[in-house]
């Protein structure tokens, strides 16, 4: 199709030398003659028919010139880098104006480097690995990490394809910038892979919670602190919450509902959960709360048995509070018969003159006594107590 104007320009040509060719040939031979005006209609139609050939073949012409200015202005105007490159020398042969933003040379500058000053040294070897398996003739997509003017590296997606650019075997290249989820992806691994290790280092219960579906994953802490297994029912977000304390229940959910609702990142409560026995420990719950579009998706962390400190730090003030009563009693209770007892024996009749009043001091005595005995007592129990409570704890 786009030969069929010059081939009309030939068939029009070959049919007027045609004509008057046989008219020179026939007319000595044959004896007919013709008229010299037929002869001018002849040639007058052969030059419109040929004028008419030509200015068709400059139309298709100018369309072809036009067609490949569309082409090009697409390929230089297009927002993603593209650019073709020479096969055996891997040279640049042509750049469009997005790859000059993106990777900061001219386009002069382009033009004298090959696809090796676009990549770290270190990648130059699996470069020309992948030029040699790639580059023969099939389509091509993958990531790779280029490297701009100003040495910045990013990733960046390849698309390349086989073409013929001014008689030379050529690659066709489009390269579009995806850093920003390359890098995502990456950290998103590592993040994995540190909650992975973590959960097999940690004593604690470590969870991973979809926030979206309420699915919830735990490792052995689940297991190990709140002899729980990992089934159906541990595994969906509203298990935890029934298993929260009735008393702790309302609070705890609503700082959660506060931190998602403010998007912080970083949330934590301490409160009592239950075990498969039935009985509470008391835990502190840390995690890491992620968000996509403004919206909680995802929250890591991990509820710590805090158990056996709330419980010790209890006993310690239950015996600080014994102590008190205790230097209390020493200090008023117990006074109060030292000084009678202290006060009678002043007043014995030591020369025994006045018996009966001495009898009446003994009596006072014995009473004083065992108030004494009393408060000593009390002491004791109250020293009992702190010493079980300190037994106890050793156990």
């Amino acid at each position: 199709m786009r030969k069929a104007p010059l081939k009309i320009v030939h068939i029009c040509l070959l049919t007027i030398v045609a004509s008057i060719n046989g008219y020179f040939l026939l007319a000595p031979n044959t004896g007919i003659q013709f008229l010299t005006a037929d002869v001018q209609y002849l040639l007058f139609c052969g030059e419109l028919l040929l004028i008419a050939a030509i200015i068709l073949l400059i139309v298709q012409t100018v369309r072809k010139n036009n067609s490949s200015l569309q082409y090009e202005r697409l390929f230089y105007d297009h927002p993603i880098p593209m650019w073709i490159y020479e096969k055996s020398t891997l040279r640049f042969l042509s750049v469009n104006n997005a790859a000059v933003t993106q990777y900061g040379f001219s386009r002069k500058e382009f033009l004298q480097l090959t696809l090796k000053d676009i990549r770290k040294k270190e990648e130059i070897p699996y470069l020309m690995d992948n030029v040699r398996e790639r580059c023969n003739g099939v389509e091509y997509r993958g990531i790779w990490k280029h490297r701009r003017k100003n040495g910045v590296n990013f990733f960046v997606e390849i698309y390349a394809h086989s073409v013929s650019y001014r008689g030379k075997e050529a690659r066709f290249i489009m390269a579009k910038d995806v850093d920003s989820q390359v890098r995502a992806a990456r950290k998103a691994s590592e993040e994995g892979v540190r909650y992975e290790l973590l959960a097999q280092a940690t004593n604690d219960a470590v969870y991973d919670r979809n926030l979206l579906t309420g699915a919830v994953a735990w490792n052995h802490g689940l297991s190990s602190i709140f002899h729980y297994s990992n089934d159906k029912f541990t595994e969906v977000l509203q298990w935890w919450k029934n298993n929260i304390h009735p008393e702790d229940r309302h609070a705890v959910i609503a700082s959660l509902d506060n931190a998602t609702f403010a998007h912080r990142h970083y949330w934590s409560a301490e409160y009592r959960f239950r075990c498969a026995d039935g009985q509470y420990k008391y835990v502190t719950d840390r995690a890491n709360i992620s968000y996509e579009g403004g919206d909680a998706v995802r929250m890591i962390g991990m509820m710590q048995d805090i158990d056996h400190h709330i419980r010790q730090a209890k006993r310690l003030e239950e015996q600080n509070r014994t102590l008190k009563e205790i230097t209390w009693i020493n200090s008023h209770e117990i006074r109060r018969p030292v000084v009678s007892i202290l006060s009678i024996a002043q007043l014995f009749d030591l020369e025994n003159k006045d018996i009966r009043f001495n009898s009446q001091l003994m009596e006072w005595l014995h009473q004083s006594t065992i108030q004494l005995d009393e408060i000593i007592h009390k002491i004791e129990s109250k020293a009992r107590a702190i010493n079980e409570g300190a037994n106890h704890e050793q156990t």
